[in-house]
């Protein structure tokens, strides 16, 4: 081993005990705790009943249109963030990390008071006379929907953003000079080398999606119900430890599997990204 591995590694030590004595071991022993007393029945028991079955897919459903949505509103503005140089970048940046400072149960309950039978909304559009009866929003799966964009696009647009800025503008002059026009010179330049920004905004919004609570709890209501809100019912409702270990570690192996196809997909487009760069 070289001095300077030996080095990497004495500064790694710290930061590998704390992963190690705050996050794994923990886990750890509550996998441990939960397998004591034949805890293979309460993974028997979610795999085996519709209904958990279908909060897994409501929650992998309600993460997935999150982070299409925050793709969809967020590249554009990312792209803007990255390519002005103008005043107004400051100004949108600040808009961007405001959310940050603000607690997500606050926003939470903006909502409410937007998306409510007798909120903004509602209000708003029977002035105008677009509609007559108030439209149920809150409660359900779109309050929850819009709640989580708003809460997890800054993370999408950061992301990109980093990734725009870092792509030389020469190779869009080049394009350019190449007589391609905007669309073919974003989807055959642009694109491709903010793809590794893409893959890990789409990762960082997925995966607090899937374990957000305070959202799904607030605009979603008691009937709507996610994996981190069962967590919470089984153990401070149900006090059934067991499940809620059972749960936990089900969201936790989903979220994995998910990031290592992601892992994967990131490799081979960081390949095909140094590939075009050496051609």
């Amino acid at each position: 081993m070289t001095k300077q591995k030996r080095q990497a590694l004495f500064l790694a030590m710290p930061i590998m005990l704390a992963l190690l004595t705050f996050f794994v071991s923990p886990m750890v022993y509550v996998l441990v705790d939960t397998m004591k007393d034949n805890g293979t029945k309460y993974f028997v028991k979610f795999f085996t009943d519709d209904m958990y079955i279908g909060i897994l897919k409501t929650t992998i459903s309600v993460s997935l249109k999150t982070t299409v949505i925050s793709l969809l509103l967020g590249y554009p503005t990312a792209y803007f963030l990255a390519r002005t140089g103008s005043k107004i970048k400051n100004v949108l940046m600040i808009a961007i990390l405001f959310p940050f400072l603000v607690s997500s149960v606050v926003r939470s309950y903006g909502w409410m008071v937007i998306l409510g039978t007798k909120g903004l909304l509602n209000q708003f559009l029977q002035a105008v006379g677009l509609i007559r009866e108030p439209l149920e929003i809150l409660n359900t799966s779109t309050a929850v929907i819009i709640g989580l964009v708003h809460l997890l696009i800054p993370y999408m647009v950061l992301s990109i953003a980093s990734v725009i800025q870092g792509i030389d503008p020469n190779l869009e002059y080049a394009a350019y000079s190449l007589n391609a026009n905007p669309i073919q010179t974003f989807l055959k330049v642009t694109l491709p080398l903010s793809a590794p920004g893409i893959i890990s905004g789409c990762i960082l919004v997925f995966t607090l999606s899937m374990t957000s609570y305070v959202t799904p709890k607030l605009l979603g209501g008691s009937k709507f119900r996610m994996m981190s809100t069962m967590v919470f019912q089984e153990v401070n409702i149900n006090f059934n430890w067991g499940f809620a270990s059972a749960i936990s570690y089900i969201l936790l192996f989903t979220i994995l599997i998910i990031l290592l196809i992601a892992s994967y997909a990131t490799a081979g487009v960081n390949n095909r990204v140094g590939g075009g760069k050496r051609v």
